[in-house]
């Protein structure tokens, strides 16, 4: 994966949902944001290809993908990657395995303003995690 986004640019954002009509949703709402988009995707071995092909700053994820995988190997290699996430799901936080306890939730259905708001967390923990970086150097 390439490095993130430059200062002042739009941030690019993977989006993994497995519903066709929400993910053309999500897709033209963080559009509409302003954002670029890699994805949408359904699966697992599609989601782990875009993110080892394609540069992206952030993830929207639905925890429940096509043929009961869940979602979960993709953000242990966000995670890895720096890439800071948000699990969409419509169970709720009690739906998310107990390891991903820190990450950020937004439950479905959700609004504009709910991914607008995810977005914005999303790009404030990326900018902490580059300046702890520099911090440390």
């Amino acid at each position: 994966m390439q490095g993130s986004s430059t200062a002042g640019s739009a941030p690019t954002v993977l989006i993994a949902e497995d519903e066709f009509l929400l993910a053309v949703e999500i897709e033209e709402l963080v559009r509409g944001i302003g954002c670029r988009v890699v994805g949408p995707a359904a699966d697992i071995s599609e989601l782990l290809a875009l993110i080892d092909g394609t540069r992206c700053d952030l993830a929207l994820l639905d925890v429940q993908l096509r043929h009961g995988e869940t979602v979960y190997a993709v953000a242990d290699r966000l995670r890895a990657l720096g890439v800071p996430y948000v699990f969409m799901t419509a169970y709720g936080e009690a739906g998310i395995d107990p390891r991903y306890a820190d990450a950020s939730v937004v439950c479905k259905p959700f609004s504009e303003a709910q991914i607008k708001s995810c977005l914005s967390t999303l790009v404030r923990s990326k900018s902490r995690q580059a300046n702890d970086v520099f911090d440390q150097l």
